[in-house]
């Protein structure tokens, strides 16, 4: 693909997207609300989403399996537990999954990233993730 062609098709991602172009500088959409702000990274999440699809088939039976249902809670017995998610590991592809949900999808960025699951020790089902990063 040659470079003016490259640079078209990113523009025109850029204006799907709500960004504007004034004096050679790439402003933000206007009116960037909570909602506005989820719309913004759609792209993003499904681009992550359809191409994970593979292993989301693969995978996903068996992630949620880890994910509790309603009648698995007892709102009385909640005892949230960190649990470190290490690399290669279940816990490692059950954080991908459940992240794979979120309306912000996660940098793969560079630097020192923790990742956190949160479970209930009274069933052992995730609660939630906590991403941290720089």
């Amino acid at each position: 693909m040659e470079a003016e062609e490259t640079k078209e098709l990113i523009i025109s991602s850029l204006e799907c997207q709500g960004f504007r172009f004034q004096n050679g500088k790439i402003l933000p959409p206007e009116n960037l609300d909570k909602e506005n702000i989820r719309t913004l990274h759609c792209t993003a999440v499904n681009y992550k989403i359809e191409r994970s699809k593979e292993w989301l088939k693969q995978k996903e039976p068996q992630l949620l399996k880890r994910i509790a249902a309603g009648n698995e809670i007892n709102p009385l017995k909640i005892c949230p537990r960190l649990v470190l998610v290490q690399p290669d590991s279940d816990d490692e592809l059950l954080f991908r999954y459940v992240s794979l949900h979120w309306s912000i999808p996660v940098s793969s960025g560079y630097g020192r990233r923790l990742r956190f699951l949160v479970v209930d020790e009274q069933n052992e089902k995730l609660i939630g993730i906590i991403y941290l990063a720089p």
